[in-house]
This record gives structure tokens, C-alpha cells and sequence, in this order.
């Protein structure tokens, strides 16, 4: 009896950091993996000041270029008048979703999938989802998700998927090990070798070294040639530069920061890196600082981390929700639960306070205004220069009377480790993507593959060859 052909097609994500939208067919049965949207501030029609329209999203995801026309993967009312395109409902697929990891750029239109598909993501990413959904942070369409484990395989009809855990900037990040009737794949996600979990990272290639690898597809978000040079050719090392900051390196930064910088101690993170929320609260009590966190921030810290060091900041926005009686179960439970900090607190006594501040609740800073002090960006919202927020925060700022400071790290792998992480694993093939300059990474045991939008390949014998 003949075997089905396996085919690969690339949707999205090939030059850009996120959107990789890849699907994998045999048969009947297919997988797509991730599901996200590309993070692109500076270009994105949906720049947080156009209002979306609920009833018309997939339609109008389809229309910009957000998502990608995959047939039988939405559901027949919500692509409404994009009609062109074949529902889940009329669709003879039977597609499964694999999401690596909780950031948006992997996960954003997750929702957008037709509720009898199932959607797949680690326990820990599953436990983390389910958090921010409570707060108002979950995306769009609500619908049931199914977890899956690190280590252990389940099927999608020939598919065999094995979940590992790989180290990245929050809880429940993975890769797929996919074995395919036609040979074996690894699609990395977003992984680093320099975080705060360098046994996770070793396992991880260790597992999939044993596991076997014929086709590697390998985030490459650091790989920048404009910074690098176009034609020196990357070196493999797993050590860790001696001026690196890694996580374990924070802390420190962060108390020369704050003790070098009388006043006020404000600092900007991403709530869904754990463990560096986990730090800023370390930081607090290194410094004998009161950490104060935003509301959202304080449920991730109790529910997630069961946390309670913390105080809980009532800015104008929370107050008018008290006053108004339309504060959320959530909140109300965070609010009663510890101990409250206003403006009028902190301005009396700034130097005992480490205040959490996120790019979008920036105006309560002005009402911080004049006290002096520093503002730690470690990595929250703006990213960074890229973004058209980044240089109006620091002119926001300038007018509040705080000094700017970076004290992070990047949750993706450095382009020497990328390049040590391909060698190890060593693919017949490599195909690397989420990187503006994916052809910077190397295939040095094998042959590298670039692949192209709109082009159907087949896996056959290990090898990854165009239709």
C-alpha cells in the first residue's frame, strides 16, 4: 500500500520577526503551526488607534494581510463576505493547531480558528493563557483550547508530535518534533541558550539530537547582516559573551541603577515573562523599596508566581472603575486582597517605592511629575527604537523628570548560538525563518533551504524538495 506524499507549504513569517504561519498535509489530515500575527509597529494598519470591527475580523484580517487565506480553517460566519475561500464547516481537512508559545507574534489570531479545531499548547502555556484571559489580555473570539505535555507524543492522524520544552522569555514555550511519513521535522519556536534555564536548553538539544532531525526549520530573529557583515560566515559557540547581560545579571544592574539615581524607582516589563516579574520584586526588596504593581500585573504575581510581596497602584483609570462600581471580579479580589499605593503616596516618600509602569497607563506618570528618578525598561512595551512609541515614551519622560535606562535581555538566541544549536542538531536540511537576514544561518552539516511563499514542497526520504 502507497503511502500518502507529505507536503509543506509556507504561509507567512519567512522574512519578519513573527507571523510563521507553516502548514503540513498528508492525506486528509493536516497541521498548521504557529498562528500569529508579524509584530511590525511602524507599518501595522491596526496601530492600537483604528478601531477593529468584531463581526467583520477574519474578513478583514484576510484583507490586510494578518492572516493567511488557509482554507478550511475559519469558520463559514466569520469570514462573512470573503467568501472566496472554502469554511472549515465545507472542508474535507481534518487540521489540527500547534501554538509554541504565548507571545503574540506566535499566537495572536489563535482565536480566529474555527472552534471545532483543535488548537494545541503546553499546560504551562495553557495555565498562563488561561491568566490572561481573566484580565482582559486573551485575543479575539473566545474559544476552548487542549493542552498537551512536554515529552510525550500524541497524533494528529500520521503525525506524531512531540512537544519539548525549550528556553525562552515566558512560561510554557516549546518545540514540535513532528515524525511525518515522508521524515522528521523540528520547528524550534523561539528559543536562547543564555537564559536563566541552561539545563532546559541543553536537554532540549540533547532530546532532539536523539529524536533525529531531517528538516530543521530555526527562528533566527538576531540574525542581522547590517550589524554582522553581509559575507562573514556565522561560527557556532554555545559560551556566553563576557559583556552579555543575562538574566541572572539583572538584579544587580537594576540596584547600581536605582542607588546611582536618587527619587523615584519606576520600571516597565512584559507581564508574561515570569521570571523577570519575579525579579522585580526581588529588586524591591534588595532595595528596601515597596514594589507597587499595576492590577493586571498583581493577578499574574499571585495567581502564577503566588506571589504576595507586592502593593497594588490605584491610578485615575482604576479609581474611576471603584467609584463606578464596574470593576471586574478579578480586580475587585486583587484590590481587597493588598495593601493600595496612589500618586499622593509615592510623591510623599519616592524613594521607598519601585513603581511598575506600562507604556499603556504612561500619563499616570504625570501625575509623578518633578520627583526625579529613573525608569527601567526591561523589555515591556515599546520594544525598542523600531517602534514609533519608543521615542515618545522617552520624550514623555523627559518631561516627567525620569532618566531612561535599559536593564534586559532578549529572549531569543544570539546569532553564535543559533548557528551552535543548528550544528548540533545537525539537519539533512535547514530551513531558517522569523529573521529579517535568514540567510545568514548556516548549514554546515547538511544544505540550507530558503523557502518561498506560495510554493508547495514535498518531504521525501528526509529532504525537503520543491513541487
Amino acid at each position: 500500500m502507497t503511502k500518502n506524499p507529505t507536503h509543506m507549504r509556507f504561509w507567512s513569517g519567512l522574512k519578519s520577526i513573527g507571523g510563521t504561519v507553516i502548514s503540513l498535509e498528508s492525506g486528509c489530515h493536516r497541521l498548521v503551526f504557529d498562528f500569529g500575527l508579524s509584530y511590525s509597529p511602524g507599518e501595522a494598519v491596526l496601530d492600537g488607534q483604528v478601531r477593529t470591527r468584531p463581526s467583520s475580523l477574519v474578513a478583514d484580517y484576510l484583507r490586510l494581510n494578518m492572516i493567511p487565506p488557509l482554507d478550511g480553517i475559519y469558520s463559514r460566519s466569520a469570514l462573512g463576505t470573503f467568501s472566496a475561500l472554502p469554511a472549515a464547516e465545507e472542508s474535507p481537512w481534518q487540521t489540527a493547531v500547534l501554538i509554541s508559545h504565548l507571545h503574540l507574534d506566535h499566537m495572536g489570531a489563535m482565536g480566529l480558528v474555527h472552534p471545532e479545531v483543535p488548537v494545541y499548547l503546553t499546560q504551562d502555556s495553557w495555565r498562563l493563557y488561561h491568566a490572561l484571559s481573566e484580565i482582559g489580555e486573551g485575543v479575539p473570539q473566545a474559544r476552548a483550547y487542549t493542552p498537551c505535555e512536554y515529552d510525550r507524543p500524541f497524533k494528529h492522524g500520521p503525525f506524531v508530535i512531540t512537544p519539548l520544552a525549550v528556553d525562552h522569555d515566558i512560561p510554557g514555550a516549546c518545540s514540535f518534533h513532528i515524525e511525518t511519513p515522508g521524515g522528521s521535522i523540528l520547528y524550534t519556536g523561539d528559543f536562547r541558550l543564555h537564559g536563566g534555564r541552561a539545563e532546559v536548553a541543553r536537554t532540549w538539544l540533547e532530546k532532539a539530537k536523539t529524536l533525529g532531525v531531517d528538516i530543521l526549520i530555526s527562528e533566527g530573529t538576531t540574525l542581522r547582516a547590517q550589524e554582522e557583515g553581509e559575507t562573514a560566515p556565522l561560527l557556532g559557540d554555545s559560551t556566553l559573551p563576557e559583556t552579555l547581560a543575562t538574566e541572572g545579571h539583572l538584579p544587580e544592574k537594576m540596584h547600581t541603577i536605582i542607588n546611582s539615581t536618587p527619587g523615584l524607582a519606576v520600571f516597565n516589563l512584559y507581564h508574561r515573562n515570569l521570571t523577570r516579574l519575579s525579579t522585580m520584586l526581588d529588586v524591591g526588596k534588595m532595595n528596601n523599596r515597596q514594589t507597587v504593581l499595576e492590577p493586571e500585573t498583581a493577578y499574574m504575581a499571585k495567581e502564577l508566581l503566588h506571589r504576595d510581596d507586592f502593593s497594588v497602584y490605584i491610578g485615575e483609570n482604576t479609581q474611576a472603575l471603584l467609584q463606578g462600581g464596574a470593576c471586574p471580579a478579578w480586580k475587585n479580589n486583587i484590590l481587597a486582597q493588598f495593601p493600595h499605593v496612589t500618586a499622593a503616596l509615592i510623591r510623599s516618600n519616592p524613594e521607598q517605592y519601585f513603581v511598575q509602569n506600562s507604556y499603556v497607563n504612561c500619563l499616570e506618570l504625570l501625575d509623578l511629575m518633578e520627583i526625579g528618578g529613573c525608569y527601567i525598561h526591561s523589555n515591556g512595551m515599546p520594544l525598542g527604537p523600531f517602534d514609533p512609541a519608543h521615542p515618545r515614551l522617552k520624550k514623555l519622560l523627559e518631561r516627567v523628570g525620569l532618566s531612561y535606562h535599559y536593564a534586559g535581555t532578549s529572549g531569543h538566541a544570539l546569532p553564535q548560538h543559533l548557528q551552535y544549536a543548528c550544528d548540533t542538531i545537525a539537519p539533512k536540511v535547514l530551513v531558517p525563518l522569523h529573521s529579517f537576514n535568514p540567510g545568514r544561518l548556516q548549514a554546515n552539516h547538511g544544505r540550507q533551504l530558503l523557502p518561498e511563499l506560495d510554493i508547495y514542497y514535498r518531504i521525501e526520504n528526509g529532504d525537503l524538495l520543491p513541487l
